[in-house]
């Protein structure tokens, strides 16, 4: 990203989600904090992020109490320091690089609030806001008729820098390399800069080019495939990650000691047996200081229970 025009209600927002983050004690910043600060910009004419929301039906008083649910996520029972500074978490990286990535395909004079909300919603991995009804796909039908109504303010401080981690010279230019691929090695009917743009970019200089090479993955090659086949392979760069299904989920409390048996056995039994493809999925978590550990579970088209899925993670065979 090497330019950040984020508009003034943008930047109203990150400096609210930190601020909000900060009065309650988390160490970490994420996209709830980002979204209860675009939430609480409801009245804000000039604000554009809780349109999409409204136009998709969600009301200030239902967004209000759902981003209060995901915050309450954060709170711990050992509160943090009050002076310690909230870092963004991955999370919440991703929201920004998304929202960038949306507001220049949409050719917008910014990175506004509209766009943070859209990529929110690219990145519901939780499917919070799918439960209220709001889908990434219907926000985005709306972004496509809402006016700009937000100022542009240049601002690059999404975080502070010494707490990012630098990248070498050879990473710092892959963004502005993998351009410059795309612009000499078009896909067909595709002007974007793809993935595919930036392995040609990877293939180029530094590290990943010596090590590509010892692979026996050549510049030459990747230029012939693309011209061959890259509307196909560039598909999988617009795919969202997999939507977890709103219903169909049991929880199960289970034991430390049954998680240390869990743990290692999660790749062989999803993945290795095939029940991955087969639709199942599962999630773990625990409380803050560890001393209740519990499951979730969605048996997919397996024709599996979710007791049969857990037993099989616990490696129990039942009569």
């Amino acid at each position: 990203m090497t330019t950040w025009c984020l508009s003034e209600q943008a930047r109203q927002a990150v400096r609210a989600a930190r601020a909000l983050a900060h009065d309650r004690r988390h160490t970490a910043l994420g996209p709830p904090h980002l979204l209860a600060a675009i939430v609480g910009q409801w009245e804000d004419v000039h604000a554009a992020g809780p349109a999409p929301l409204r136009a998709c039906g969600l009301s200030a008083e239902q967004a209000s109490n759902f981003t209060a649910g995901l915050l309450a996520g954060y709170d711990s029972a050992e509160a943090a320091d009050a002076a310690a500074e909230p870092q963004a978490n991955p999370a919440l990286r991703f929201v920004l690089a998304q929202a960038f990535r949306i507001a220049a395909q949409a050719r917008a004079p910014y990175v506004g609030t509209e766009h943070l909300v859209l990529a929110v919603l690219w990145l519901d991995y939780s499917a919070g806001l799918r439960r209220q009804g709001i889908s990434y796909q219907q926000a985005a039908e709306q972004l496509a008729t809402l006016p700009h109504t937000e100022r542009t303010v240049q601002d690059a401080a999404i975080e502070p820098l010494e707490a990012v981690a630098a990248p070498t010279p050879a990473a710092a230019s892959l963004a502005e390399l993998a351009r410059q691929q795309a612009e000499q090695h078009p896909i067909e009917g595709d002007r974007r800069v793809s993935t595919l743009h930036y392995l040609l970019a990877l293939l180029m200089h530094g590290g990943a080019s010596r090590l590509l090479g010892e692979l026996g993955v050549s510049y030459t090659a990747v230029v012939e495939r693309l011209a061959a086949d890259g509307a196909g392979l560039v598909e999988p760069d617009d795919q969202r990650p997999d939507e977890d299904a709103l219903e169909g989920w049991e929880r199960f409390n289970i034991t430390p000691q049954q998680w240390e048996v869990i743990h290692p056995r999660v790749k062989a039994v999803l993945i290795d047996d095939g029940l991955w493809e087969q639709g199942v999925r599962f999630g773990f978590n625990f409380n803050d200081d560890r001393t209740s550990y519990w499951v979730v579970i969605h048996p997919g088209d397996s024709g599996l229970t979710h007791q049969q899925v857990l037993d099989r993670l616990l490696g129990v065979a039942r009569r």
